[in-house]
């Protein structure tokens, strides 16, 4: 028996999050919202931003419930961990062994459907009032909605799903939400469950296909709020949809379609004409990336699609001096990009060293002032009430994924054609790959490349890896999907 949805939290013209700890569980908290809020070209814009303002403060951000400092990420044994400690159960794939990994994990469970309730909220009552919202802002706000909603569903699958190729086809998962209901919510079969997704992205795809100012300028340009639609890296953009149709189509192992929408992405230019320049570039050597007006250490320049993070400080982070809750022994450094590991640019713009607590192969804490560790770097330059210039964007898709994806389902030419491109831009040695090769070197690559952004784990799930790098437990296909907390069983009157 599933749990009887209580239907207290939701959407308030705060947009504050509430206390309440039963899960699948939003509603607008007044009237006014319904009423009100979504008649109007400014109420709705207000909805969506408070969607992304809850998105980056729990789920997408550098230690939201989907970012680098995760569950999510310490499950593909980015980190280190002592024995005994949570952080160890999520790096052996242990789980709900403490109250607090139990919290922890109703948190990541809880809080993307708390963005989905909100997004439901927005959807259902905006469409009454559309003759009193001009068209432009009804497609773009109803085409980020849907991509928004698609994108948290995706991911929740991705973590409490099964192994994409050992789906049980008559096995129900879970719900996915489109429209708030105070009763049960019905579970999907993974089948069921991926057409919404499909329907949703195809949603956010046909109408910002109208509007996005993406579509007819630079996205560079965008940068400033002087624009009708501001900052479209952290948003998700038409190019952002495109690129999560191919994330969802490789994911269910439609690799034709995966490469078309990943060729769309990669070759998108701000015009038709001669002189028009590509969209996204890889960060290079030769890039400033203390420029900020071009590139930062999270590699701005490849954002495709993500959420701002003013509010995210990295000084205050568990990556920050002093601080340091994940990190890794030096050694790791090697063990990830190999012999030259000095020389790859990803090692250098992603990881740091640093003191700080860290632990020993067999558990025990060493010395904090007299150890040397290696942690996440790539966010350094986010900082609250800077002057630093730095976008402080959070991606949820970067330009790599892309030519990974059409290195995985491309001919080896093209594979390798690309491949020679990325391997000069991270400053590593290209050797041509192969047929009998590709697919292991490519996602080898992708997790050298996506260490704290919480993608990795997903990778080696689609993947079905046994053994992780830097794993000492193989993670067994059961062990890759996430139990549901126990909460959303219970039938809370």
């Amino acid at each position: 028996m599933m749990k009887k949805i209580i239907y207290t939290m939701g959407l308030s013209l705060t947009m504050a999050l509430s206390a309440c700890t039963n899960w699948l569980t939003v509603q607008p908290e007044t009237s006014m919202t319904a009423e009100t809020l979504f008649q109007t070209d400014n109420g709705v814009k207000y909805g969506l931003n408070g969607a992304y303002m809850l998105a980056n403060q729990t789920v997408y951000g550098p230690s939201g419930y989907f970012g680098g400092h995760s569950v999510v990420e310490s499950m593909a044994n980015t980190y280190l961990y002592a024995m005994n400690t949570d952080g160890y159960n999520w790096a052996n794939h242990t789980y709900e062994q403490t109250d607090s990994q139990k919290r922890v994990n109703g948190y990541t469970f809880q809080y993307p459907y708390t963005i989905i309730a909100n997004l439901n909220s927005l959807l259902k009552e905006m469409e009454p009032h559309r003759d009193r919202i001009t068209p432009e802002v009804y497609h773009m706000v109803r085409g980020e909605a849907f991509a928004l909603r698609a994108c948290c569903h995706f991911d929740l699958l991705r973590t409490y799903g099964p192994v994409p190729s050992k789906v049980d086809a008559g096995k129900t998962y879970l719900p996915y939400v489109r429209i708030n209901d105070a009763g049960n919510y019905e579970y999907h079969t993974f089948a069921q469950f991926m057409e919404y997704v499909q329907a949703d992205l195809d949603s956010a795809e046909f109408l910002l296909s109208k509007y996005d100012p993406v579509l007819t300028t630079n996205i560079s340009y965008t940068e400033s709020t002087s624009n009708v639609w501001p900052y479209r890296k952290s948003r998700i953009n038409y190019y952002g949809v495109l690129g999560l149709q191919a994330r969802v189509a490789l994911w269910i192992g439609e690799k034709e379609k995966a490469l078309r929408y990943a060729k769309l992405v990669k070759d998108a230019k701000d015009s038709a004409e001669s002189w028009a320049q590509l969209q996204f570039k890889l960060t290079t050597p030769s890039d400033d990336v203390n420029s900020f007006s071009t590139t930062d250490l999270s590699h701005y320049s490849e954002h495709i699609c993500g959420v701002k993070c003013e509010t995210f400080d990295f000084s205050t982070s568990g990556w920050a001096y002093g601080r340091i809750s994940a990190s890794n022994d030096p050694s790791f450094g090697k063990v990830l990009y190999g012999e030259k590991y000095a020389d790859d640019l990803r090692y250098q713009h992603f990881w740091r060293t640093g003191d700080g607590t860290w632990y020993a192969p067999d558990g025990s804490i060493l010395d904090e002032y007299n150890v040397i560790s290696i942690t996440i770097n790539k966010f350094s330059q986010f900082l609250a009430n800077s002057t630093n210039n730095c976008k402080d964007n959070f991606p949820i898709m970067r330009l790599p994924e892309i030519y990974f994806i059409i290195m995985e389902c491309g001919t080896l030419d093209e594979a390798n054609t690309l491949y020679q491109e990325y391997c000069a831009a991270r400053n590593i040695e290209y050797m041509a790959l192969t047929e009998g090769d590709r697919q292991e070197r490519i996602m080898l690559e992708s997790i050298r490349e996506y260490v704290g952004e919480g993608q990795n784990f997903f990778t080696y799930k689609r993947n079905n890896v046994r053994r992780m790098i830097g794993a000492k437990e193989d993670c067994s296909e059961s062990q890759y999907i996430v139990p549901i907390p126990e909460a959303e069983f219970l039938d809370v009157k």
